[in-house]
């Protein structure tokens, strides 16, 4: 069987880590083929696709040339490599997937939920009308794959798209694990964190739908009765110099902007928060948890998918409270926070892993070929 993958780029970000972990994760029988529309970001994983030894198409088009020439590029690799199925991703993917349904049974991967995510990114109407592109594609193609029971419902009760299936997102638990006391005490010495008081850790997103305001403004409350703790926030985005005015300069806040080895810090901390408004199914938390962190996350629906899978591993908080979150921050540190590790990357072992997530979407090519002769 031959797969081809249609994506925008292959920046930095939690969509491409998946495909990552779903190509890497393939049998010697499924034969991927890659195709990328445009040139790639500074930030970009393309070497470590390369390193994988798959065959790579890279179009180079702007995003006003893709409208005009993507679908006879597309085209042209298609007749020529004859895949037995094309697996999109991102709106852009799926768009232009969609256009080939009478020639090749496509299998999209839906991380979000559109009436949500793009008009918090883009503005009301630009993200309504992309938030309708994408619908559109999805009612077209083979198969719809949710990376959460969450994303599913919502495509079900909000477009009466009925036919989707989940397929949990995956994390690299080789790559993110917990560290012992010897390694946590080293990475702490190495970025200047206090090795004995609690560290926290959350992450700002480049819009306000990470909500780190909130987690700032409880952290701030929190420190009122456990002034040694620390918070760490990596990434950086719109909300970093609000944050830092609720910080007021407190040396128990550290902002480490933009990083390229999240495994250390999350490491490096005991305990992870997430105030997300909207997510599809969180990459930052998964690999949180695949690194031993009890969690503290908002009640939107796919936390609360995670909270049902490992009630003895993370707590839920008022998504836009700071007050409920900062009284959930010293419910939390009452609790013994190495059964909670255990409990949570046990979890991931059994519902989280790159490679159960990865035979999953291979499950669903053989259905999408079977199914269509």
């Amino acid at each position: 069987m031959k797969i081809l993958y249609l994506v925008s780029t292959l920046q930095k970000a939690g969509p491409t880590s998946q495909l990552y972990y779903i190509i890497s994760n393939l049998p010697a029988n499924i034969t991927p083929v890659l195709v990328t529309l445009s040139q790639e970001p500074a930030q970009s994983r393309l070497n470590d696709f390369k390193a994988l030894g798959i065959k790579h198409y890279q179009l180079n088009l702007s995003r006003l040339e893709g409208v005009f020439l993507a679908k006879g590029k597309v085209k042209n690799i298609i007749e020529k490599e004859l895949p037995d199925v094309i697996h999109s991703q991102g709106l852009r993917g799926d768009v232009l997937a969609s256009k080939f349904t009478d020639e090749v049974p496509v299998l999209c991967t839906i991380r979000n939920f559109p009436q949500l995510d793009f008009p918090m990114t883009y503005g009301r109407v630009i993200g309504s009308i992309m938030a309708y592109q994408q619908i559109r594609a999805l009612r077209k193609v083979s198969q719809v794959c949710c990376v959460s029971d969450a994303v599913k419902d919502n495509l079900e009760k909000t477009y009466n798209i009925n036919d989707a299936v989940t397929a949990l997102n995956g994390v690299d638990t080789l790559n993110f694990y917990p560290a012992d006391s010897k390694q946590k005490s080293s990475l702490r010495k190495t970025y200047g964190i206090n090795e004995n008081s609690n560290v926290w850790i959350s992450s700002l997103g480049k819009d306000n739908r990470k909500n780190s305001v909130t987690v700032a403004a409880a952290f701030k409350l929190f420190l009122t009765e456990y002034p040694d703790d620390t918070l760490i926030f990596i990434g950086d985005g719109q909300q970093r110099g609000e944050c830092q005015k609720i910080a007021a300069e407190s040396s128990q806040f550290k902002f480490f902007g933009k990083v390229s080895n999240v495994s250390d810090y999350l490491r490096m901390a005991d305990y992870f928060i997430s105030a997300s408004r909207a997510e599809g199914m969180p990459n930052a938390v998964l690999e949180a948890m695949s690194c031993g962190l009890p969690s503290v996350l908002s009640d939107i629906e796919p936390h609360q998918e995670i909270y049902a899978l490992n009630p003895n591993g993370c707590v839920t908080f008022k998504t836009e409270s700071d007050i409920d979150l900062y009284s959930k921050l010293v419910e939390l540190v009452k609790f013994d926070r190495q059964c909670m590790a255990d409990a949570t990357t046990a979890v991931v072992n059994q519902h989280f892993s790159s490679s159960t997530m990865s035979k999953k979407y291979q499950q669903a090519y053989h259905e999408v070929v079977n199914s269509n002769g």
